[in-house]
This record gives structure tokens, sequence and C-alpha cells, in this order.
């Protein structure tokens, strides 16, 4: 999209944005209201961020077996990883070479990906098998014919995606983001239970907002503040992540089976080799653009963003564990008990972001100073700022 196509309007929040990106954000201030409403910002973002850098979509346990898959829609891309035969991890465009049909949905467990248009037929490596009706083609070659795969990494278990190919290594981005998770060894978590929320009403910046815990005591006075007071919370950041952590309070910490050091409110057995710190706060930390993961010593909960257009996104929630923990006869019921808590916790969060994208949307919302407690809102604002008109600046700096 070029500068000429866009509204005034659109150009002018632009400009704001630039001026975040150039400074860093020194003034510790809200990107512009309008770039949570505004089409054209939309469209950017999908150029400029969605399509360009790694995104989120998974775990390796969720397709563990040979032909296990599962299917997302990634900015406008359908896209689907798949455990193939030779039990290599794939991602694939989930689209048919032949008239661009849609391959798979959801998850399951496939030998063959067969086509529900014209039957043509994929092995789990994404080679084509079978081509009925085009034998009479004259210049068809079966044999060059295989699904678009994508470019992929796995990063302590999880799997991310890179639409155009052309991003730098993920894993050397996160090196001090690993520094300070190791001692939980994540690649060997697994997910326990998967909530599609499907399309929610609000922006996908909105959701990275969401993520300081400056909120506690308002939002969440009896779900996190009463044992993790949002005012003790620290955060550092660098480059595509943040990490936050919250301290419980130390009058209400208590001891383990081992003599150990943890706050309150377990749902599982805490993870042996844990530092104190580890077990006495529990942990945030994003990848930007669209993933955040909840660590406490015990388990984990995962969500994903994926925008759908200015002001809506889809969302999806892990719940993970870590080794051990299945093997609890009470299992279940334990996994119901974490599950009951997010649930309460994100009501309140939706209630939250539902009223702030309205206030968006009503054009009367203005830019906002932040918190020396919101320092996860002024990098994410710095962050999109400069995806979006980093360019812009380059270009500025070389014609001076």
């Amino acid at each position: 999209m070029s500068h000429d196509e866009l509204s005034p309007a659109t150009v002018a929040t632009l400009d704001e944005m630039a001026r975040v990106a150039a400074d860093g954000n020194a003034g510790w201030m809200s990107l512009p209201p309008e770039s949570y409403t505004d089409p054209d910002i939309y469209r950017l973002e999908i150029e400029k961020i969605f399509k360009t850098t790694w995104l989120n979509i998974g775990r390796i346990d969720e397709v563990s077996q040979r032909g296990s898959y599962v299917a997302h829609e990634v900015a406008g891309t359908p896209i689907a990883m798949v455990r193939g035969q030779d039990d290599q991890l794939r991602v694939f465009a989930n689209i048919c070479q032949h008239r661009w049909m849609k391959l798979l949905e959801g998850k399951g467990r496939k030998a063959v990906i067969t086509c529900p248009y014209h039957a043509w037929a994929y092995g789990t490596d994404g080679v084509l098998r079978r081509a009925p009706g085009m034998e009479q083609h004259p210049s068809f070659k079966p044999d060059c014919v295989r699904l678009e795969k994508l470019n992929h990494e796995i990063w302590q278990g999880f799997v991310f995606v890179n639409l155009d190919g052309k991003a730098a290594p993920l894993a050397p981005r996160l090196t001090g983001l690993d520094e300070r998770i190791s001692e939980f060894r994540l690649e060997s978590w697994s997910t326990a239970r998967t909530i599609n929320h499907g399309e929610v009403p609000w922006d996908w910046k909105v959701m990275q907002d969401n993520g300081e815990c400056y909120h506690h005591e308002g939002l969440h006075p009896q779900t996190f503040q009463k044992v993790f007071p949002g005012e003790r919370s620290r955060c550092v950041v660098d480059g595509d992540w943040i990490f936050q952590w919250n301290p419980a309070r130390e009058e209400i910490l208590e001891t383990s089976a081992a003599g150990e050091k943890v706050f309150p409110g377990l749902f599982f057995k805490p993870m042996d080799g844990l530092t104190e710190f580890q077990r006495t706060n529990f942990h945030l930390f994003y990848v930007l653009p669209n993933y955040l993961f909840y660590v406490q010593p015990d388990c984990g909960i995962a969500i994903r963003c994926l925008p759908t257009g200015s002001g809506r996104m889809h969302m999806e929630t892990d719940l993970l564990v870590p080794p051990g923990a299945r093997d609890l006869p009470d299992f279940e019921e334990r996994l119901d008990q974490l599950d009951a808590f997010f649930n309460t916790f994100n009501d309140e969060d939706t209630t939250a972001n539902s009223a702030i994208q309205k206030a968006l949307d009503s054009g009367r919302a203005h830019r906002a100073p932040l918190s020396h407690l919101e320092a996860h809102n002024r990098h994410v604002a710095w962050w999109i700022a400069d995806k979006l008109t980093g360019d812009r600046e380059a270009a500025a700096v070389a014609a001076e």
C-alpha cells in the first residue's frame, strides 16, 4: 500500500507513530487511538508485521504422531502443520495445488491428505500422490507438484511460522529470554487442553496492551491482586520479546513437600529444579506480535491472537503442563480447576477489552500517558510503530 493511497487521517496517524518509533517512545505514551480502528492501518499491519515476522501457531506435541495435523488461518493464509510419515514436522500452505481448495480443517490424523473438492491426494510430506482426470492434460507433470512449504522454527516446543520466508532466524533473537526461563524446560511440557474462543470484538493491540499487571487492583482484585499485587510487578524488554514477573505476597507463601517456598493455589505439583524466584513469582513472556505465555511453577497458559480485521481478532488458549502432571490420579479434576481459573480472569479481561474497543470505536479516545508499571505497553507501542514506519524513518535519514 503506497503513501498516496492513504487518507490524510491515516497519514497523520502514521506520522504520530513515526515519532514514537524515532525516539523509542521516550514520552511513555500509548499509540494513537485511530491505529486501533483504521482499516488501512490494519492492512499495513498484515503486510508489514503479520506476513514478515514469526507467528506462533501451536506446539510440537499437538502433532506428535505421524500423520497428525493442526490447521489454522494466519493473516488470511490457510496453513497446516503436519507430522509426516517420515516423522518430520512441516508447515504447509493449506491450499490444494489444483484449484485452491482448503485441504484440512481443525485437528486430526491422516495417512494421505485428500482434497475434498476434486480428490487430488498428497502425502504427509506434501508431495502429490494422485490427480484423477489429469491424464490427458498436455503438459501436466505430477512429479513436480507439491504443497507449498512455509518456513517454520521450533522454540521451547512452540512452533512459529514466517509467511514471507524472509525473516531472520527466531531463536537468536530470544537468547535473553531463554536465559530467564531455562529452568522450566518448556520443551518437555505438553498441551493438556485447547480453548478456541473464535473471533473476539477487540483489536490485537488491545490484547497486547492488556498484558501489564498494573490493572490487577482494578480488574482482578480477587483473581490476582490478593496474591500478586500488580504494583510489585517488573518488566524487561528486548526487541521482539518482553518478560514480566510479579512476586506473591511474602506473608502468604507456602512450603512445598520438598521444603521450598512456593506461592499458594497451585493446581499440580511444582516442578523440581526451579529457583526460589521462579517458585514465588508468576511470569509472563511475550514473543511479538501474537503470542503470550503465563507460567507458574506447575503449569502454564499460552494465548495466541491473530487479527481478522481492525478491531477484531481470533483467539486460542492452550493449557500446558510439565512432565509428571498427567500421572496424578486426579489430573482431569485439577485440569478443570485450572480451566475454571483461566475462565474467571479471562471473563474479567473480556469485559475490559470489549469496553476499551467500544471507546476506541467512538472516536472520543485520546492518546494516554503510561505509568512506570506499563513498560510493557511502552515497548509494544514502540515495536508496532517501528514495524509500520521504520522504513519511512530510514528514507528520511537517507534524504538528509
